[in-house]
């Protein structure tokens, strides 16, 4: 039995369910339509709005340790956009997090 054969079988197999499932069939339609219809309907409520370029400060990550990354996640937590790079944007800097105690 060749590819195209067992394709033909299999979607003609698909094909008599489904017709047999008319509810299914509809609500299989018709979901994605209406995800797509909330999607529109949130892009129209909230127009995109042009933002400049926007520096946030840096966190530590969990390997620097349970404080330090605690630290940076409380401090942080409204997560601030600068206009003007931050200093921990240093070029050869890896962290200024010395004095973060």
């Amino acid at each position: 039995m060749g590819f195209f054969q067992k394709l033909g079988l299999l979607l003609w197999k698909n094909i008599t369910y489904r017709r047999r499932n008319k509810i299914q069939l509809i609500i299989e339609l018709l979901w994605p339509l209406f995800l797509f219809v909330i999607l529109i309907a949130v892009r129209h409520s909230h127009p995109p709005y042009k933002q400049s370029q926007c520096h946030f400060p840096n966190k530590a990550l969990p390997s620097a340790g349970t404080l330090p990354w605690i630290q940076g996640i409380i401090c942080n937590i409204n997560n601030p956009c600068f206009q003007s790079p931050t200093p921990g944007e240093t070029v050869g800097q890896v962290g200024n997090f010395d004095n973060s105690m």
